[in-house]
């Protein structure tokens, strides 16, 4: 029985279980990787140790997003990395174009978090509320960990494994593979972006920032169905990473810009910082309408 792209004329709900199984897959692995590490190694105290966990994140990221969605486009396609929108590259106009609007569309991410993060469940979803601000301050921990060392291998490190992997990774599965299913059921590109891109922002359990991750999410979602190359989101995808590792790094307490970076806005400048975002957005808008155009694959 020939296995490679068995599933191409499968309907999109069926590929999905395909993939669910396949993730499942990974994660079984990953277990089992982690029994043998159990065994043979001191794993209390390896949890506070940012090298384990760096080892830990790439391992689980490639395993349960990479090869899943690797294998998925095989089991669907005759052609997989065409299937994944793997084969072609953006120029490097298009590229600069996109560096720039990231910059732009950053206040309005920031002004989105602040919302989110006034976040409030009504009393009788408190265990809910509870769950969610425990898993929000377990994700922070971690990332605290991680950026502690200000060392040089340390910082390129962190470039590797949270902007570099996690960018690859994650676009290879959640525009790559996701969007390429939720295709099959519905040819309304919006509802294609919007879906994958709710699906990116839940996975992460990062509820406080659910709201700004979505949009940043949907974003992807556009520069992938304008270009038609998941290399141009995965791009977009490490440059946003790779700002905040590097901001991090560099951030002084006494600076008065570290809220620009953060997003934490005091309250006297957030009525200015309002009108910035506004400003930042409709350029961030009227950008986009050129690198739409300008990123559209030439047949």
């Amino acid at each position: 029985m020939r296995l490679k792209a068995s599933f191409s004329n499968k309907s999109g709900l069926t590929q999905l279980w395909l993939l669910f199984f396949l993730i499942i897959a990974g994660l079984l692995i990953i277990s089992l990787l982690s029994v043998v590490f159990f065994i043979k190694a001191d794993v209390v105290g390896s949890l506070q140790d940012p090298g384990y966990l760096r080892l830990i994140q790439s391992v689980s990221v490639v395993f349960s997003f990479l090869l899943p969605a690797l294998a998925l486009a095989w089991f669907c396609s005759e052609s997989p990395l065409e299937y994944l929108s793997l084969t072609k590259f953006p120029s490097a106009k298009v590229c600069l174009l996109v560096f720039v609007s990231l910059f732009l569309l950053g206040p309005t991410i920031n002004m989105t978090a602040l919302l989110n993060k006034q976040l409030v469940l009504p009393p009788f979803l408190e265990s809910v509320e509870l769950w969610m601000k425990a898993k929000e301050a377990e994700m922070e921990g971690i990332v605290n960990l991680l950026i502690q060392d200000k060392s040089r291998g340390a910082f390129i490190a962190n470039l590797v494994v949270m902007a570099l992997l996690a960018a690859l990774t994650e676009e290879i599965l959640f525009r790559g593979a996701i969007q390429r299913i939720i295709e099959k059921w519905t040819k309304n590109h919006h509802v294609v972006i919007w879906f994958a891109a709710i699906v990116f922002s839940a996975i992460h359990m990062q509820f406080y920032g659910f709201i700004p991750r979505m949009i940043l999410g949907a974003y992807l979602g556009y520069l992938l169905y304008w270009s038609k190359s998941i290399w141009l989101p995965i791009l977009a995808h490490f440059i946003n990473n790779a700002v905040a590792v590097v901001a991090t790094r560099n951030m002084n307490p006494e600076n008065n810009y570290n809220e620009f970076i953060t997003g934490d806005i005091k309250s006297e400048h957030l009525l200015g910082y309002f009108f910035f975002a506004v400003i930042t957005f409709s350029l961030f808008f009227l950008l986009n309408k050129k690198l739409a155009k300008e990123a559209k694959p030439v047949d």
